[in-house]
Formats: structure tokens, C-alpha cells, sequence
């Protein structure tokens, strides 16, 4: 098999770093000699990545959390490599829907030379910032806001530094004036939070979109209308139980094509990096990527 691996090793507060020191020879002993490259952020994850596929690469492989693996997959859009990914990064949300293992890395370099290969939807987002792509859950609103400072929290991984900036930043968040066009069907509505969801769980664990597949060829939507400081706080928890879909408050919709518009003009997050501003149309691609999953993956 012929490898390439991408490697953020800032993910994770260094751990990117490590778990590339520790996956060589493991590789190595079982005949592989990967071609490594080292990037950190911006373009050259997905130019590496596309260098790599024309190249020849079988698979490549995205060491680092959801952004490097979002990044890593733009660049192998429309080749036949297929998409690997050694987790390290704080969340590592789509990195458990691939069914790879989080903390044996053994495991995961044994399941990454034997896995299958599975066609999975990826979600277009355009704007005045461009064309870009994500692979698990983008949206925009307190979500994107709460992104940015959890960026700022350098001590804490996962879910807690999630949970930390949403008590930072509820306080003082207001709910902005959305207009959506789902699939054709207009709405409008003050709200906290549009969530444009490909894959199940995002931020360490939160089932924001329980419904979701990412082989489906649809997007769910999470709508999370304006509520109190103390409403949005005493739901929150459920989020992590999927149970959040029963709230008065939330809306799930299914679309393939959404636009969102909102005062204020929120950031648009995708698989926890911020994109642009609104407005911004998503869409979804099905079956645009080639990934190596694993044997548990939780795919429908």
C-alpha cells in the first residue's frame, strides 16, 4: 500500500506530534515506509494532501483532529485516495463515526492497513469567502461563537473545553434574526443556534443531530430557537444525550440544500474551524469522499 500521512503536530496540544513519533514504527514494522508530510494550518493541508493522491497514494492519511481531517479530505476530493485518519486532535468526533479507535494507537495503525473503504456525503459550503467543504457538523450562531473561544482554551480537551466557553459566552450572547431557505421553503425566526449537521456528534461527544448519516445524501438541521440564559444552560446537558431533540425550543429538519442569512452576520463554523461570515448556502455531496473506516463504524 502506498501511504502519505498530513501531520498537524500542534493538535492536541502537541499530541499530533506524538502520535506520528509513535505510529512510524509501527507502520514500519509491518512493511509500510509512508511519505510524511508536516503542516500546521491554512491551505497546505489540502495541497499536500492533493500532491499525494497525484502521486499515487492509496491512502492518505490526516494525523490531527477534525480540522486537519476537513482539511486534509478538500484536497482529495475527486481523486481515488481514500481518506485515513490517525486521531489527535481535542474532539475527535469524526474520527469515532469512522470507527477508529481514540486511545489505542496500535488498533488504529492495524485498522487503517485493513480497513474497508465506504463512500461518504460531504457538505459544500459557499459564500463571500468562497467555496469550501466540510465532513461532520458546521452551522452558525452561539455555536460559532462559543468555536472561537474554545480555540482560546489551551488546557482542556473535548467536551470540557466546549462545556467552559458556553458558560463563558452564554451570558452575554443574544439570539440573532435568521432567515433560512430549506430546500426551497423559506422561514424566519430569532434563534440561538443553526446547526447543519452531516455526521451525529461534534464538540467531544455532544449528539447534536442523533438522526444524522453521513451516507444518507441529506443534512439534518439543528434549530435551537431564542431562549433564556438559564433555559438554553438547563437544556444543554441533554445535547450529549440526543434528548435535546425533544425540547420545545429545537426544530430538527432534514434538507440538501440550505441558506442561511442572519443579523448579525455570525462566522460559519465547519468540523470546528471558522470558515467566513454568513450569508452562506450548504449543500450536501453524496458519496464525494473515499474513507477508510473501520469495522464498528457507526454507519447506516
Amino acid at each position: 500500500m502506498r501511504l502519505a500521512m498530513v501531520v498537524n503536530p500542534a493538535a492536541g496540544g502537541g499530541r499530533g506530534r506524538r502520535v506520528l513519533d509513535a505510529a512510524l514504527p509501527l507502520l514500519e514494522a509491518r512493511g509500510v515506509q509512508p511519505d510524511v508530510a508536516v503542516s500546521i494550518n491554512g491551505e497546505e493541508p489540502a495541497r499536500l494532501a492533493r500532491q499525494a493522491a497525484e502521486a499515487g497514494a492509496e491512502l492518505v492519511v490526516a494525523v490531527g483532529g477534525d480540522g486537519q481531517a476537513r482539511a486534509v479530505a478538500s484536497g482529495l476530493l475527486g481523486t481515488p485516495a481514500a481518506l485515513g485518519i490517525l486521531p489527535a486532535g481535542s474532539a475527535n468526533d469524526y474520527a469515532r463515526a469512522l470507527g477508529m479507535p481514540r486511545r489505542d494507537l496500535p488498533a488504529a495503525v492495524d485498522l487503517l492497513l485493513g480497513a474497508g473503504r465506504r463512500q461518504l456525503d460531504v457538505v459544500r459550503v459557499e459564500g463571500a469567502f468562497g467555496v469550501v467543504h466540510y465532513l461532520n457538523v458546521g452551522g452558525a450562531g452561539f455555536d460559532s461563537v462559543v468555536a472561537a473561544t474554545a480555540d482560546r482554551i489551551p488546557l482542556l480537551r473535548g467536551s470540557m473545553r466546549y462545556a467552559l466557553a458556553v458558560l463563558r459566552e452564554l451570558p452575554r450572547f443574544r439570539a440573532g434574526h435568521f432567515r433560512l431557505v430549506v430546500d426551497g421553503a423559506e422561514r424566519e425566526l430569532r434563534a440561538m443556534v443553526v446547526v447543519v449537521a452531516n455526521g451525529a456528534s461534534y464538540g467531544g461527544g455532544m449528539h447534536v443531530a442523533p438522526g444524522a448519516s453521513l451516507t444518507s445524501g441529506r443534512l439534518e438541521l439543528c434549530i435551537v430557537a431564542e431562549l433564556s440564559s438559564f433555559a438554553f444552560l438547563r437544556a444543554f446537558p441533554r445535547v450529549y444525550r440526543g434528548t435535546h431533540v425533544d425540547h420545545p425550543a429545537v426544530t430538527m429538519l432534514p434538507a440538501r440544500e440550505v441558506l442561511i442569512e442572519a443579523e448579525p452576520a455570525y462566522e460559519v463554523t465547519g468540523d470546528g474551524e471558522r470558515l467566513g461570515r454568513l450569508p452562506a448556502r450548504f449543500s450536501v455531496l453524496p458519496g464525494a469522499l473515499n474513507a477508510a473506516i473501520g469495522r464498528r463504524a457507526p454507519l447506516r
